[in-house]
């Protein structure tokens, strides 16, 4: 009967840890990468009506959800500062001054996320374009041979005898 108990719960956790792992986003550099690259032309615009403000927290929530866990922390930063943005009231100054707070605030992780996508996406979020050229990973390096190899070397000497003359004029 225990047997029996232990195989039904294990089955059952494993189609548990099956279906999460299967509706969760991957978050991998590569696949943040990809969504950032969909996300690309969008990224750069300015922001000036309520509309773009709401497009471009979707974006960043899109983003959010595949941030690998390097910059999640700060990605999720910028993400609630547009969503704080979203919700400003331009008549209220109490409004606006909590949003400029928050930005001020935000600066460290807007850098770290920066250079994290600079480095891995070959992307400058900050102005939304590609970086030329790609990051590409670095050659690898063979290990020289341990064998030791005898070489020897011969050297001929060549030896030239010029005669020498001497004359001498009398006047």
């Amino acid at each position: 009967m225990c047997t029996r108990r232990l195989g039904v719960l294990a089955t059952v956790t494993a189609f548990c840890l099956l279906t999460f792992a299967a509706c969760s986003p991957s978050r991998t550099g590569t696949n943040f990468c990809r969504v950032l690259q969909k996300e690309m032309p969008e990224i750069g615009m300015s922001i000036a009506t309520q509309a773009e403000v709401s497009a471009m927290v979707t974006r960043y929530q899109k983003l959010l959800d595949a941030a690998p866990l390097a910059i999640e922390s700060d990605f999720e930063v910028l993400t609630n500062l547009l969503k704080k943005s979203a919700q400003v009231d331009p008549s209220d100054p109490k409004s606006i001054q909590e949003v400029a707070d928050l930005a001020y605030a935000a600066n460290k992780s807007a850098l770290a996320v920066s250079a994290w996508t600079k480095d891995t996406c070959a992307v400058d979020i900050s102005l939304g374009v590609n970086i030329d050229p790609p990051r590409v990973a670095p050659p690898t390096t063979i290990a020289p041979s341990t064998t030791l190899l005898e070489t020897t070397t011969t050297s001929a000497v060549q030896t030239t005898t010029v005669p020498t003359t001497v004359t001498t004029t009398v006047p």
